[in-house]
């Protein structure tokens, strides 16, 4: 169990770095581009036609990406009202219930989504769909997303089973109120 323990915890700071600096990256770039964007637009009154798509979409797979990111920080789902409520009453055992639940069903919904994301990928591939600007293809941003929810879907699994290991041991006992509040 310490060896899934240790090997989990290595996999979710590689997640964490590597995906955490593409995503702020590529948000430094759009949020720059956006900004140069403006000035061109109301200054110059020029734009790139394909501008606005561009930044749309770049945001969204930006986004899709730093999903996995706060997932390996358990920081995109907070229940801590609830989880505050039942651990301040003694009820330790259902926190650590409430946590293998719900790292489960956002590691089934992320992956039901990037499972039935591959029809839409496909689709936007054979048929070459574009952005209303006609220069960028959806493809590649339909793989972004894929990729994004695939990697939730990862992270949380191994969540799920690192919460499970942590029940069996006891741990939901001897945690503290901070660790036990991002569900």
């Amino acid at each position: 169990m310490d060896w899934f323990l240790r090997c989990s915890q290595r996999v979710k700071n590689t997640i964490h770095r590597v995906l955490g600096w593409v995503a702020s990256t590529m948000l430094l770039i759009l949020t720059l581009f956006a900004l140069l964007e403006i000035i061109r637009r109301y200054i110059f009154s020029v734009v790139f036609e394909w501008g606005q798509d561009a930044i749309i979409v770049g945001m969204i797979a930006a986004v899709a990406l730093y999903l996995a990111v706060t997932q390996v920080n358990r920081g995109h789902l907070v229940m801590s009202v609830v989880i505050q409520m039942l651990h301040g009453r003694g009820y330790y055992r259902l926190v650590g219930l409430l946590k293998i639940f719900v790292s489960a069903v956002i590691s089934v919904f992320s992956g039901a989504i990037a499972v039935t994301g591959w029809a839409s990928l496909s689709y936007a591939w054979e048929r070459d769909v574009m952005t209303y600007s006609l220069i960028i293809p959806f493809w590649p941003f339909y793989l972004i997303l894929i990729i994004g929810f695939g990697l939730l879907a990862f992270v949380a699994g191994l969540q799920t089973v690192e919460d499970i290991i942590s029940f069996c041991r006891g741990d939901h006992h001897r945690d503290d109120l901070h660790m036990t509040t991002d569900v």
